[in-house]
């Protein structure tokens, strides 16, 4: 007899509810977007200090880990740290290899998430106006390119 497959931790009203923590509270327009099978996300206006606000998409897929959802934003697209993943633009915020305390992981929550998000999006900004990069970078390839 085949074991029964384990629901994903968003099926888990706890760990849901746990993970979601304060991000509610500190971000009122979030929602969990609908799922669609094996995908489970959350849409939130993100206010960007000097800069337009954005619409965010933050997806976690049921084959994915858990530590690697999928973070989306409207607006302008060119940047050095996004990369293509089935089309679509995805914010790259951390390498997913870099050390403990230079990436996000699941435990860290939603609110920090968001947070690391809102920064992202600050960067991406300035970078477009400045030029400039003003945050910590990690020399990496586009993964479809090296695919």
């Amino acid at each position: 007899m085949r074991a029964k497959p384990s629901s994903p931790w968003w099926a888990i009203e706890r760990d849901r509810l746990l993970f979601e923590g304060g991000a509610r509270s500190a971000f009122p327009t979030l929602v969990r977007s609908a799922k669609h099978g094996a995908i489970f996300g959350y849409e939130v206006d993100i206010e960007v200090p000097y800069y337009e606000s954005r619409r965010v998409s933050v997806l976690f897929y049921s084959h994915r880990s858990r530590n690697a959802p999928m973070v989306l934003a409207d607006g302008p697209t060119d940047s050095p740290h996004r990369h293509s993943l089935h089309g679509r633009r995805q914010l790259c915020i951390w390498h997913p290899e870099a050390v403990r305390a230079e990436r996000w992981v699941w435990e860290d929550g939603l609110l920090t998430l968001l947070g690391l998000t809102r920064m992202h999006l600050f960067r991406e900004a300035y970078w477009r106006e400045f030029g400039e990069w003003t945050g910590p970078e990690a020399a990496h390839g586009d993964p479809e390119e090296a695919a």
